[in-house]
This record gives C-alpha cells, structure tokens and sequence, in this order.
C-alpha cells in the first residue's frame, strides 16, 4: 500500500477467487502453502485469466520453482522477501503485462460459426467449441460490449441456475480464455465486471460466418 498499490488480501484459495471476480487483479502473490488449495493449481488458474503472478512461499526447491514458471507464474520468490524488492517486481510484471495487453489490430478478426461450432483464427485454424462454450461465447458476443451476469450464462449455457459457491461458469470462461488465447486474442478479451458478470472488451474482433451449405 506504501507503493501506492491496492491491495486485497484472502486467506485461502476460495476467498481468492472469490475476490477476484470483484477486483479483477493485474497482479496476483500466491503462496503455495495454503489451507485449502494446492497452491500451484491456483497459479494455474490466474495465468490463465491472464493475471501476473508471481509465487511468494518458503519452498525454495528448483523442482517448485521450475513447475510454477512453467505452468504461467511470471516470477517466484523464496520467504522471507524484502518488501521494496517485492514491489520493484510487482511493477516490473505490471508493466510486462501492459505489454502483453496491447490491443489486437481491429483488422484481424476471427471468424465465428455457431452452427458449427467453431472459431476461425487469422491463419485459417480451427478452435473447436463445447455447445456450452459456444452459448457463453455467443451470449457475450450478442450483448456487444455490455456485462452478461453469471446468472445468465449459466442458464442458457450450463442449463441451470448459478449458486453462491458454483464456480462452472468461471471455469467455462476461463475455458473460453484460454481458447482464444491460442488463436492469438489478447490475453483480457473476456474481462471480468464487478458485481456483474463477463463483458467481451472488443467485439469487433470477431465476425460472424454464415453457414453457406444447402439447406
């Protein structure tokens, strides 16, 4: 806070996600030792909602630091840190990740076929989508730049209604993330809304396809 950060502390793992889907962290500490959660599957999980992460634990052991690098954290730090060397790398991932974040070229879209149920990169590729993921995707694509809530993409998608400790629909988004992340989206194309929901940051990436076959 002396940095002139802010600050959100959780005890567990749950009641980190659970705060990060109400402040939407650049940058996430992870201490592997925690009470509910493996620790390197939370690191997992925040790589992958295009958070920085960096490990702060007391395992110092190669074999800890290399799994953790690999799996997405963007630096590891043994116990106990100095605290003006924590907040230089905190900055340092900030401003690797603002680079990271650098908006796709409007021109570049990605096609979307949802009778097929697939996306289109740039190159040609196809990205295969779950009916699920398709529903989800074509939810956020339909509300064009507005917040869908939880509540909503859980019942069209997952065909129920969402619960307090339910985390399908974030699974699903983070699925869904992760998908256009290998098709070359920006890492924060799904962003997180407080309180809300997920919102599509930039719609004008995709272009619908039109199914051409014979009727």
């Amino acid at each position: 806070k002396n940095a002139g950060m802010e600050v959100v502390c959780a005890g567990t793992g749950e009641a980190a996600l659970a705060a990060s889907e109400l402040t939407r962290p650049d940058v996430v500490l992870i201490d592997l030792s925690l009470p509910d959660t493996d620790g390197m599957s939370l690191v997992s999980v925040f790589a992958n909602q295009g958070c920085g992460v960096i490990v702060v634990t007391v395992t110092g052991e190669e074999e800890s630091r290399v799994t953790a690098l690999d799996i997405g954290a963007d630096d590891y730090m043994v116990k106990p840190v100095m605290v003006q060397e924590l907040a230089a790398r905190i900055r340092a991932v900030h401003r690797r990740m603002q680079g990271r974040q650098q908006p796709q070229p409007a021109t570049v879209k990605l096609g979307v076929d949802t009778n097929r149920r697939h996306l289109t990169g740039p190159d040609g590729r196809l990205c295969p989508l779950t009916e699920a993921e398709m529903q989800a995707f074509d939810a956020l694509l339909d509300a064009a730049g507005q917040p869908v809530t939880r509540e909503w993409i859980s019942r069209i998608a997952l065909k129920r209604p969402v619960h307090s400790e339910d985390r399908s629909v974030d699974q699903l988004v983070m699925k869904l993330r992760r998908k256009l992340s290998e098709l070359g989206c920006p890492d924060r194309t799904i962003l997180s809304v407080r309180r809300e929901g997920y919102v599509m940051a930039d719609p004008a990436l995709f272009s619908r396809v039109t199914d051409e076959r014979p009727s």
